[in-house]
């Protein structure tokens, strides 16, 4: 049994040596990462948990000098309600649920956003961190992603798109949620991987799995052939915090004087943050070996709504919404900047809005932004928070900077929304899905059996019609979907018409494949 531990602490019972781990891993990491494995079975054990605390070695790569002018892949993980649970300290966890993000901490460049929301509205986060617009010059509770974003919008993505980058975004949510297929083309992004493309069997309780989102971001890497720009989110931590949401749980809690129900919401939103832990391990293994130089950032978006604010009263984190900390208390982020081949003397200390995020990475990978990143980048060195308006006089905000950023903000929303017009060579998922092989390769009248489709990609929202049916789809890979046929389609000799079709739950069609047609035949006499 491991001895549980005050969460002030680190478990000092062993060292992990993360060269010495990437050495020995590096030859099937890949594959591990490949394989459809829930990430409930996929994350440290508790006995692992002993190995605690993680010692991070420097990037193992050299560079030439050639090998760094090149740009590097800059990819954010946007990761659902990432916050280090440690910070109750009135609690004591069996074991530290983030040792590995804890480790990077000590030699990495990071620190704290104060984030615009608490317990929802990511989109809301996404757009700071994208565009370099703050939420503060918002309608309060507006979604600008469904409101204004509706035509080009200068984001990180065009901006880095101009410079060659292959611009992704990945969500493990529904794409027309927050109005996302429009809203990322709109930004600049070539392409977009939504739940519609994720596979049926990556669902880690009620939502996709970290390592899902952890795949993607690989694969779309390795097969860009110049530098990327990734901007990923995820969705396994996400609300609610039910105990049992998860298949297993391996951290225990204590805490004196609190309820069971909320020691059960706790322990679950701990579950899922050794997911999120091990997403960052996955990503920081896989680029240490890659020879491209790589930026990854790794953020929170908000804190938790566990039960809103019901288990951080009970735990005594906060006394109400009335505490004199609750601005700092329940709306920073944690935030992590590691690179593959940055030196070591780089590392910083970051404490910013999340709108200031963007020219920062920018300037640390030596990428031209454009007048307004510049603007931004030169603001946060005097001016690196923005807080509700309530609070300017005790943070000593200078309110005439802050109409300028609002000015500037609304101008170029403005321009934008005067120039309209459309993005082009923008991609949903993997493009249209190519149907190589139907079996049988033709049936008989009366026939009943069932059809395999062989091709791919398929992914949830691969559908496949038949003479214009919507038939039930059994999917059972990325190559292989399996229909049976309903009588009334071999009633008579002709020709089935098969065809994939990649839709959403609102049942909008978003990309078809290729037509194959199987004859219906009679059948023949002996």
């Amino acid at each position: 049994m491991d001895q549980a531990v005050n969460v002030r602490y680190r478990i000092h019972t062993g060292v992990f040596n993360l060269r010495l781990f990437i050495r020995l891993l590096s030859a099937f990491i890949g594959l591990l990462l490949f394989l459809p494995i829930p990430s409930s079975e996929f994350i440290h054990s508790a006995k692992d948990a002993a190995l605690s605390p993680v010692i991070v070695q420097p990037a193992t790569n050299e560079w030439t000098k050639e090998e760094l002018l090149k740009p590097p892949n800059i990819i954010f993980v946007l990761n659902e309600t990432f916050w280090d649970a440690t910070q109750l300290t009135e609690l004591t966890f069996s074991r530290d649920p983030i040792p590995f993000f804890h480790a990077m901490q000590e030699q990495f460049t990071h620190g704290t956003m104060l984030s615009p929301m608490f317990g929802g509205g990511t989109a809301n986060v996404e757009l700071e961190v994208l565009t370099g617009h703050s939420m503060r010059f918002f309608p309060e509770h507006s979604i600008p992603y469904e409101t204004v974003i509706k035509q080009p919008t200068a984001s990180l993505a065009s901006i880095l798109s101009q410079q060659g980058y292959t611009t992704t975004a990945i969500s493990p949510f529904h794409g027309w949620f927050f109005n996302s297929f429009e809203v990322y083309k709109h930004l600049g992004f070539s392409q977009f991987i939504s739940l519609e493309y994720f596979n049926p069997n990556e669902y880690v309780g009620p939502y996709i799995g970290d390592y899902a989102v952890t795949r993607r971001i690989i694969e779309e890497s390795a097969e860009s052939p110049g530098a990327d720009f990734i901007f990923a989110n995820t969705m396994e931590n996400h609300y609610q915090y039910y105990p049992g949401k998860f298949k297993k749980n391996t951290i225990d809690i204590k805490g004196n004087e609190l309820s069971p129900e909320a020691i059960g919401i706790a322990e679950t939103f701990a579950q899922g943050l050794t997911a999120a832990d091990r997403m960052l391990q996955e990503l920081v293994l896989y680029f240490d070996q890659v020879k491209e130089p790589t930026i990854l950032v790794f953020f929170g978006d908000h804190l938790p709504s566990l039960e809103k604010y019901f288990v951080y009263e009970e735990a005594g984190y906060i006394s109400g919404e009335d505490d004199p900390e609750f601005l700092n208390k329940m709306y920073h982020v944690p935030v992590l900047v590691w690179s593959n081949y940055l030196p070591e003397e780089k590392k910083e200390t970051l404490h910013f809005s999340p709108s200031f995020l963007g020219p920062y990475v920018l300037s640390l990978a030596n990428r031209h932004g454009s007048s307004y990143t510049d603007y931004l980048g030169e603001l946060s060195r005097h001016m690196p928070i923005l807080p509700p308006k309530s609070y300017y006089e005790a943070m000593n905000i200078d309110e005439v900077v802050v109409r300028e950023y609002e000015a500037r903000q609304n101008a170029i929303l403005e321009a934008e929304k005067q120039a309209g017009g459309q993005r082009t060579s923008f991609v949903l998922g993997y493009g249209e899905p190519r149907i190589e092989e139907v079996s049988p390769d033709q049936v008989a009248l009366g026939d009943k059996s069932r059809l395999t489709v062989r091709g791919g990609r398929f992914g949830i929202g691969s559908t496949v019609f038949i003479n214009g049916m919507k038939l039930q789809t059994m999917w059972l890979s990325e190559s292989s979907l399996r229909v049976k046929l309903p009588k009334e389609l071999v009633v008579h000799p002709g020709l089935l018409e098969l065809q994939v079709m990649v839709m959403d739950t609102k049942n909008h069609i978003l990309a078809e494949s290729n037509i194959v047609a199987v004859p219906v035949r009679e059948q023949q006499e002996d």
